[in-house]
């Protein structure tokens, strides 16, 4: 290391030595930041009874005994039955109904399951077909652009027979709880109060308008987001255009246009009529699996309160594996405590595992959990196409949300297309969290648009062995300390590929102690083709963090005060100082193994292939925190290249790159 200034120099040496008292992660994907293994409960199940399901068997009835071959004939009936140790098999087929389970497992080996036959596929919807569509009338549904014509537009009365349990999903507006935030939202309130309830035509959704004219040409405003005027790649694999509703003031009559001005008689059509498809009748149950099922059409609303399509209701002890969750208003599965008003439960929340399902085109969330936690295990999950309700600025919508999580390992998961959100957001303290072996690809915006976003918190937390590309900003750390972000491959950022921010433009106490985004160790990444005119591949609010063995491409786009290329940024105080690497060495101690070299990469975020090319010397650098596996799981000893993979130098063409 070159000499230093001695106050400078006394500042670094204090850093390095209180992280040598840190706890140290090994090379298992398993350990957590403070070195202990992730808390995994899950046994071998061994069911006493086996209930059945299958709505297409001519002698299905609930009044059964739910045997193979007198099988119930809704999943709502097994529910009430089901006891400790016992499964539901269910067969393929469409359901559509609310499930109720009425209690929940006794232990680790006494669970309740709930899974789809071997093979099936099982949907399970909160939406109905309807045929009774007729002409409208009495409505000015506007002038078609291209005829002169007026629109041929069909109407539908909600009757009560729709909603069985009082829940008009089209009177109810997004947002109905706890509406401070909203204050940040103006530029955007017509999503805030468009209507819950959603229509489909043959499987794709209407584009909501606010008046009947608007039937006939495109909205004017923000909620427009299916027209040609405002449409967005979102919706790419939507187009051709399916059509608007216009939901009267009462929420007691639809009026909708079709593409094509085709008559709905020649189309399946539904309307989502329930706010959730499954959560416990009672709070805080336990010891429940969900296997296998296709989650479809919810019409919740925007949190809080955080209210699923899939809920464990408060519980803990919930496995969710290989389902999907699909078309949810607002929230896909939520794990936590439902509301931050909510009282502290009898036993935390969380010991929930979710592996293996995929979280597609859910309007605000995939997965949430608010209220703290606890041993959440999230890993090879699939997470798309989540946040087109772009309800940014309300500052709940992600992929995954989660608040005062303890223990989370998220490991092995692919995020990719996410609009109007980030891809994880665990926000206000967080615990040992260990986010590692992941995939985040396309996820780009204006507000919150950061792959990872951890907020206001003070203990360690780790970042590692991901692979992030094409997107606004890799991690963000906002008013958080103690983050460990180490060996991760950081491509084609639009701005910084690790930036730094405080909520109140400057130190921010958070219960009682001020978070000032310091301790923050960024140790072994490879940053290519990062940071923008404005912004450079790392961008820290302050020096009191430690920054070495990081590889930067040659190619580097980050841009100081005149334009010159940089690789750092310190923001404050005022002015800010830019540095190259020689400067980063020299005036910060920074960097003593850090390097630049002649790698290019290039990644496909749908066929999940990855292309790296290097071209001269590569060094090696010393392991940082035991952190001697790579992404795929391959061990390394001794020095290890900066990124996320072992064989960085040997390995040539296109990588595979699915963690799941």
């Amino acid at each position: 290391m070159k000499s230093l200034p001695f106050p400078r120099l006394a500042t670094a040496l204090a850093l390095v030595l209180s992280l040598a008292t840190a706890p140290v992660a090994t090379a298992s994907d398993s350990t957590l930041p403070d070195g202990t293994e992730f808390s995994m409960w899950e046994q071998p199940q061994n069911f006493t009874k086996t209930y059945y399901v299958n709505n297409r068997a001519a002698n299905a009835d609930d009044t059964g005994p739910g045997t193979s071959d007198r099988p119930f004939k809704t999943i709502y009936q097994a529910a009430q039955v089901l006891q400790p140790g016992e499964r539901v098999v269910i067969a393929e087929g469409v359901y559509r109904e609310m499930i109720r389970p009425a209690r929940g497992g006794t232990g680790p080996d006494q669970m309740i399951s709930y899974e789809a036959a071997p093979g099936a596929n099982v949907v399970v919807k909160g939406s109905k077909v309807v045929t009774n569509w007729v002409p409208s009338e009495g409505w000015n549904t506007g002038i078609d652009p291209d005829t002169g014509e007026p629109v041929q537009a069909w109407a539908l009365q909600l009757t009560p027979d729709l909603f069985p349990d009082g829940y008009n999903s089209f009177q109810v507006d997004n947002v109905i709880g706890n509406r401070y935030w909203i204050n940040y939202a103006r530029d955007n309130m017509a999503n805030y109060f468009r209507r819950r309830g959603m229509v489909f035509v043959d499987g794709k959704p209407l584009e909501p308008v606010e008046s009947p004219s608007y039937l006939a040409a495109p909205s004017t405003r923000s909620m427009n987001f299916f027209s040609e005027v405002h449409w967005t790649p979102l919706f790419e694999e939507f187009m051709p255009y399916a059509g608007k509703v216009w939901i009267e003031t009462n929420g007691m009559s639809l009026h909708i246009r079709l593409a094509d001005d085709s008559n709905p008689a020649d189309h399946t059509i539904e309307i989502v009529t329930q706010e959730q498809i499954f959560s416990p009748a009672q709070r805080y149950q336990s010891y429940i699996r969900v296997k296998g099922l296709h989650f479809q059409h919810a019409a919740n609303g925007f949190p809080v309160p955080q209210r699923g399509m899939a809920s464990t209701n408060r519980g803990h002890h919930f496995i969710f594996e290989d389902n999907t969750f699909e078309w949810a208003n607002s929230v896909g599965l939520d794990v936590g405590n439902e509301d931050w008003a909510a009282a502290r439960p009898p036993t935390p929340t969380g010991h929930t595992i979710v592996r293996g399902n995929t979280f597609r085109y859910c309007g605000i969330e995939g997965l949430g959990g608010t209220g703290g936690p606890t041993d959440l295990l999230v890993e090879r999950n699939l997470f798309e196409w989540i946040g087109w309700q772009d309800a940014a600025r309300m500052s709940e919508s992600a992929g995954m949300k989660l608040h005062n999580s303890v223990n989370l390992l998220f490991r092995h998961n692919v995020l990719r297309h996410i609009r109007h959100g980030n891809g994880l957001w665990i926000d206000i303290a967080n615990v040992n969290a260990r986010i590692t072996g992941n995939l985040f690809a396309d996820i780009p915006g204006d507000v919150n648009p950061h792959a990872v976003h951890i907020e206001g918190s003070s203990e360690l937390n780790m970042i590692d062995n991901n692979i992030f590309s094409d997107l606004t900003s890799a991690i963000l750390i906002r008013d958080t300390n103690n983050v460990i972000i180490a060996h991760n491959l950081i491509l084609d950022t639009a701005e910084a590929g690790i930036a730094t921010a405080s909520g109140l433009g400057g130190p921010r106490p958070i219960r009682g102690r001020t978070l000032a985004a310091k301790n923050l160790e960024i140790y072994g990444n490879l940053f290519l083709n990062s940071g923008g005119a404005d912004h450079s591949p790392i961008e820290l609010m302050n020096t009191d963090n430690l920054l070495d063995g990081n590889l930067y491409g040659r190619a580097a786009r980050g841009g100081g005060r005149f334009g010159s290329p940089t690789l750092i940024r310190v923001k404050f105080p005022e002015p800010p100082v830019w540095h190259n690497l020689p400067s980063a060495q020299e005036d910060q101690g920074w960097e003593e193994h850090g390097s630049q070299a002649g790698v290019t990469a290039e990644l496909d975020p749908d066929t999940l292939e990855l292309t790296l090319t290097v071209e001269g010397d590569v060094p090696s650098v010393p392991v940082h925190r035991g952190i001697t596996a790579d992404f795929y799981g391959k061990p390394i000893s001794g020095t290890r290249t900066a990124g996320p993979f072992a064989d960085l130098l040997t390995h040539s063409g296109p990588r595979k790159i699915d963690p799941r």
